[in-house]
């Protein structure tokens, strides 16, 4: 035996497929924990729905959660519109803007000055001063420019349309009533726009002075320093990035308000949970849970302890572990069963070679087996001799005792010995556990070998360690084992 020098290994196949035998065990464990949740859920929520209070503080939360939940719709729309709005405004200006036309690294530029002159003079002979009109007459023409009077008078003259707030961005305004004198600046993709645009402004500016001298004084209205240059404007090439970026966000906000909406719709609407209906479908959702988490824990369970357990689990093992050969294994044959097609299945899925059908068969190659080893056996040693046929020598285990004894109840043996269908070979007796019961020591002391007969996940190694050190200890030989309900196809 060299069970002191054994470490067992865990096979994740083994394992996996011991879970997925016993998926009738899964099944019904998972069932009466679904059934339990299902049936504990809604026992608790018609005890609670028999309370008025209850009934009452539930409408109320549910009528809270429905306002809230049509608000987020709401809420959501409104937002898509308004950015929807919000990007076809800013697409339409990125369009049309003359500034956004314009090409920051050929910026043209034109510039005048007008100059307020009056006939004004200081007398200083006199206490009482005549007053200065100046700035009033200044005041007047910048209203005149700011007011829209001068916009309007340049977009009706312009060989292009061009709305207000258009040609507002370009056209600006500056007074310096200390030196009585206003500037106008414009911006624009060319020099010839540029000088239309001043011209037809100083056009509207002469043609409003006779009203502005009937209504002040007379004064003269003098332009100087009119030019058309070209700049770079690196600060308009940057106002120009973050408006076509911004729609861009603006694009990407809007996809997001929409997946959010869509979203929305697709989310369940507040339901009242003290109706039967929903009562009903909660418990059955408890039931789906239950289920769900009883097969895992069942499935848990099986695993653990089929990795923790000390018995046989796999025929295989009894070589490593002991050193002695595996005679025979003998298949364990079910009744008839329900979805017998899983069983198969997962059979097949975890390897097994042997067949439910071939438990006789197979009982009867262990005795073949049995009998051709001790012939062997008594061929070597010189035993039982017989007479030379077809000139060659013929070795029978005539008289020779053989004990099966094991784990298992005596009378699994004699079932065994029956399936068997020994011949008049040699003598076969079936002995009880030689560890419980004290005739099985007269009985094996009596036997010339001994066979180990096993039951899978029966026996343990615990106990077979014990029966070969009795044995030992009695030297008596040991052939081998066999092993009985050994998990095999369906």
């Amino acid at each position: 035996m060299n069970e002191q020098n054994y470490e067992q290994e865990i096979n994740l196949g083994k394992v996996f497929y011991r879970i997925f035998r016993d998926w009738r065990k899964i099944f019904v464990i998972a069932m009466t924990i679904a059934v339990i949740a299902g049936a504990g859920n809604f026992v608790m929520k018609r005890l609670r729905t028999a309370n008025p209070e209850y009934i009452e503080k539930a409408e109320e939360n549910y009528l809270r959660e429905l306002t809230a939940f049509e608000a987020m719709g709401e809420t959501l729309r409104r937002e898509i519109d308004n950015l929807e709005e919000t990007r076809a405004e800013r697409e339409t200006y990125n369009t049309t803007s003359i500034l956004m036309k314009i090409n920051p690294f050929r910026e043209f530029n034109a510039s005048l000055q007008l100059y307020i002159a009056t006939d004004y003079q200081i007398m200083p002979e006199l206490i009482y001063q005549n007053p200065d009109l100046s700035n009033r007459i200044l005041r007047s023409y910048i209203t005149y420019m700011v007011n829209g009077d001068m916009y309007q008078y340049i977009m009706n003259h312009m060989a292009q349309p061009v709305e207000l707030r258009y040609l507002k961005e370009v056209l600006s305004i500056s007074a310096d009533y200390d030196n009585r004198m206003v500037t106008l600046s414009v911006q624009n993709v060319d020099a010839e726009s540029c000088e239309e645009i001043l011209n037809y402004a100083l056009e509207g500016i002469l043609k409003k002075q006779p009203e502005i001298v009937e209504a002040i004084g007379e004064h003269e209205l003098n332009s100087v320093n009119q030019a058309v240059y070209e700049a770079v404007n690196l600060e308009l090439d940057e106002w120009q990035k973050g408006n076509i970026q911004y729609v861009s966000e603006l694009s990407i906000l809007l996809q997001q308000k929409a997946e959010a909406l869509a979203a929305w719709e697709q989310s369940p609407q507040p339901q009242k949970d003290f109706t039967t209906p929903r009562i009903l479908k909660n418990s059955i959702k408890m039931m789906i849970l239950g289920f769900i988490i009883g097969a895992v824990l069942a499935a848990v369970y099986i695993a653990f302890r089929y990795i923790m357990s000390d018995k046989l689990q796999d025929a295989k093992d009894l070589k490593s572990r002991f050193g002695l050969r595996v005679i025979a294994q003998l298949p364990n044959v079910h009744k008839k069963r329900v979805w017998v097609g899983f069983d198969r299945l997962f059979a097949n899925m975890g390897g097994l070679a042997l067949k439910e059908s071939d438990a006789g068969a197979l009982a009867e190659v262990a005795a073949q087996s049995v009998a051709a080893e001790l012939t062997a056996q008594s061929a070597a040693a010189g035993n039982g001799v017989d007479a030379a046929v077809d000139g060659k020598a013929s070795a029978k285990p005539q008289g020779i005792k053989l004990a099966f004894t094991g784990n298992v109840a005596q009378t699994e043996i004699d079932s065994l010995l029956s399936a068997m269908k020994w011949g008049g070979t040699c003598q076969v007796q079936s002995v009880p556990n030689i560890l419980c019961d004290p005739s099985a020591v007269s009985a094996v002391m009596a036997a010339d070998y001994v066979v180990l007969v096993e039951k899978q996940e029966i026996s343990t190694y615990a106990q077979i360690e014990r029966e070969l050190e009795q044995l030992a200890a009695w030297k008596k030989k040991v052939l081998g084992f066999i092993v009985t309900g050994v998990d095999a196809v369906p």
